[in-house]
């Protein structure tokens, strides 16, 4: 079992820490980049991009140097002017997914492509100014390699406030990156209970659990992260690997909305907006037309009516409504002998078993942080519904 969980841990578990070439580069560009790191958490981001273009120049193959130039833009955004603003915005989804050709399994340029497709995505518990300085203090230090330094601050910061769990992950994580599991595991464990909402927390959590060869609590973990924020990728690597142990893996489904629709608020109309793929196809030719139009009508049906009636409606209702119809006509077309779908993302949710299955693959396989009311209400309602979902169906988004 130990020599099962070191393997997968090699195929990618600990996507926070990975260790290949093509994702970290040679010794003196993961140098620059921590580098890099440290003056970016001083607050020195002109210095911080300079270091990260050096080590890419030195490691043209790896993806660090582009993930973190493409974060470090992310988090600038909201202090930008709108129009620097955009181009940042463009600069950094470009660096992210140049990043993820060199390595696919690169978590920081997955989370800047997450944070930039979710305007919604929450930034995280906010300090106070006491904690805010003695964690970024610590954080300087943290990629200098001064753990033992870094604790210290990190400490200042917990007392400060002791509702800020990231202080608790990052003195936790000076451990592990000294290998005392035990402690790394004391205080992850401490991060996920003052912010049960922390999905780094619970990853980290995870990762030192496998370690310690504790297969239950990785799992425990790794559900736990997925619950906290199932947008985050990182999150279902570890389950990932966790199905790997049990020779039962898991496949990406990658929902790409191809139809959108748009509500003016002066006029009450909806206006759709399908894929440019869908020119000029007929609906009794192209089932996929036929069933993203569906969802698109469906949708511009629901807003309207809302609109009409002076309700507001849910951006996870909507979400559902467009659903449950596009499945509906996707049956109904296979049982008229229409042309087969060929999407393998409506094949796979034309396989949904039933209304209550849609709703757990709408807030688990296409999670926007507006859905987060629907999340928690149906997570009170099924505790165990992440697992009995997975164990169901093996997906992942």
């Amino acid at each position: 079992m130990l020599r099962k969980l070191a393997f997968a841990l090699i195929l990618g578990i600990c996507a926070a820490r990975p260790a290949g070439a093509e994702l970290l580069g040679n010794a003196e560009s993961q140098k620059l980049v921590s580098e890099g790191h440290a003056l970016q958490a001083a607050g020195k981001y002109k210095e911080a991009l300079d270091k990260f273009e050096a080590a890419r120049k030195l490691s043209p193959e790896a993806s660090s140097p582009l993930s973190s130039a493409a974060y470090l833009l992310q988090m600038l955004l909201p202090g930008l002017p709108e129009d620097a603003a955009g181009k940042a915005r463009r600069q950094a989804e470009g660096l992210a997914r140049e990043a993820l050709k060199l390595a696919a399994n690169d978590p920081l340029a997955a989370e800047v492509l997450r944070m930039l497709e979710d305007p919604m995505a929450t930034s995280g518990y906010k300090p106070n100014a006491e904690a805010d300085k003695a964690y970024t203090e610590g954080e300087v230090l943290f990629h200098q390699g001064q753990y033992e330094a870094a604790r210290v601050k990190y400490r200042e910061a917990q007392l400060a406030d002791p509702k800020f769990s990231a202080a608790f992950l990052m003195e936790g994580d000076t451990y592990f990156m000294e290998k005392n599991w035990l402690a790394a595991e004391m205080l992850f464990n401490k991060a996920t209970q003052v912010d049960p909402q922390n999905a780094q927390a619970w990853r980290f959590l995870a990762d030192t659990l496998a370690r310690l060869g504790n297969r239950a609590g990785l799992e425990h973990a790794a559900l736990h992260a997925v619950a906290a924020q199932p947008s985050q990728m990182p999150s279902w690597d570890r389950l990932a690997a966790v199905a790997r142990l049990d020779g039962k893996p898991l496949t990406r489904l990658q929902v790409v909305r191809l139809a959108t629709v748009s509500l003016d608020p002066k006029t009450g109309k909806a206006t759709i907006s399908l894929a440019e793929q869908f020119k000029g196809a007929k609906v009794e030719d192209n089932s996929d037309y036929a069933v993203w139009l569906a969802y698109a009508l469906a949708q511009a049906n629901a807003l309207t009516s809302a609109a009409k009636e002076g309700r507001t409606l849910s951006p996870f209702a909507l979400e559902q409504a467009g659903w449950s119809t596009a499945l509906k006509v996707a049956g109904e077309l296979q049982e008229k002998g229409a042309p087969p779908l060929a999407s393998p993302v409506l094949l796979t949710l034309r396989g949904l078993k039933s209304p209550a299955d849609l709703e757990a693959a709408i807030l688990l396989l296409m999670y926007r942080e507006a859905y987060r009311p629907e999340l928690e209400a149906w997570k009170k309602a099924r505790p165990d519904g992440i697992r009995d979902f997975v164990a169901a169906y093996r997906l992942m988004p």
